[in-house]
């Protein structure tokens, strides 16, 4: 049953209330109760907490700002999530490919670390014509300076339109099962003025519809279904939400958000793959991030053909400073077939003999 303290909330509309096993009145039961070390959106802050929601204009949706459609048109099922481009010498060439916002931005100087498109590839070793796409999900460490950027925000989008970034995720901002609900309602609405921003600056975006409860989903898929500009999700599996007992929920919610869109939808997916069929049903391109291939590279595994619809992977012998091309590119190519002819239901290219 709902908390009984719920309804009475000013943000109830927005929440939704809570329904949890814990006998709690509402969900200011679960504040840290020390407020000069405490960083959430909590009201026994009441200073900062009037400062946090005037700096969102508050817990609602229906003023996020509307920005222009900008859609991606990647065409790519699989996209390889680079970190860097150490012990490696070629250019990695594959359609598209990931890198993380944190490793393109400096929070620090409030810019983006590469001048030129040409530079960031250099950096990463891969060549300028892939497709790029910058992932928000990351740690909270990596993502929450983004939005401590401010103004500065605008200036750091339009370098990246000028380098060429094919899409953008905006960040996971993390919603937290133990703290006070506002500031799950403050992360939900940090996340749609980030896409707002990243839209009328340019840039395609796929919104993250963070949430924890019925009422989240049902605001987002709300929110979705009015914004036309909305035409890419973003959802990772890899933290709670890919835990097997939500799971299920997550994927429920997203394919709810779906059909209630009206309208196709893409979506980019980050963590268990498994989730993959079950979202093509109900979206019509569903672009997954894989990091497998290149962590497998870091560790020199290197993917081998085994019975022809499965992998494994096989230790190799490096010198000290030996580059790491080979191992990578094999990787990329073995994985990413693996993954279309398991999860997309492609055919593989070639069989175990090639």
């Amino acid at each position: 049953m709902m908390s009984l303290g719920c309804p009475s909330c000013p943000h109830f509309s927005e929440c939704g209330g809570l329904h949890v096993e814990a006998h709690i009145v509402d969900c200011l039961s679960l504040c840290c109760g020390m407020p000069k070390k405490c960083s959430r959106v909590c009201p026994n802050k009441p200073t900062a907490f009037v400062a946090q929601s005037r700096e969102v204009g508050g817990f609602t949706f229906d003023n996020t700002p509307r920005a222009p459609a900008r859609p991606s048109n990647l065409g790519s099922e699989i996209a390889e999530l680079i970190y860097h481009g150490s012990r490696r010498q070629a250019l990695l060439h594959v359609p598209t490919l990931a890198l993380r916002l944190a490793d393109v931005v400096d929070y620090r100087h409030k810019r983006t670390r590469f001048a030129t498109r040409l530079e960031m590839c250099a950096a990463f070793r891969i060549d300028s014509a892939c497709n790029i796409i910058l992932t928000g999900v990351d740690h909270d460490a990596r993502i929450e300076p983004w939005w401590s950027l401010g103004d500065a925000r605008i200036t750091i989008i339009r370098s990246l339109v000028r380098l060429g970034i094919a899409l953008v995720t905006t960040p996971n901002f993390s919603l937290l099962l133990d703290n006070p609900r506002p500031d799950d309602l403050h992360a939900m609405k940090r996340i749609a003025i980030t896409f707002a921003e990243l839209q009328q600056e340019g840039l395609a975006c796929a919104l993250h519809p963070n949430g924890r409860t019925i009422r989240d989903f049902a605001r987002w898929a709300a929110f979705i279904a009015t914004r036309s500009e909305v035409t890419t999700l973003a959802y990772e599996f890899i933290t709670g939400s890919g835990r097997s007992a939500r799971r299920q929920f997550h994927l429920d919610r997203l394919i709810y958000i779906a059909k209630a869109a009206g309208r196709p939808l893409d979506i980019v997916v980050r963590g268990d793959p498994q989730v993959i069929p079950p979202l093509r049903a109900h979206y019509r391109e569903v672009i997954y991030i894989d990091t497998t291939a290149f962590m497998k590279a870091q560790k020199r595994r290197m993917a081998e053909r085994s019975a022809n619809d499965a992998l494994k992977w096989t230790r190799t012998h490096s010198g000290p400073g030996a580059d790491l091309d080979r191992i990578l590119r094999t990787n990329v190519e073995e994985q990413g077939a693996f993954l279309r002819a398991k999860y997309f239901g492609q055919r593989l290219q070639r069989d175990r003999a090639a």
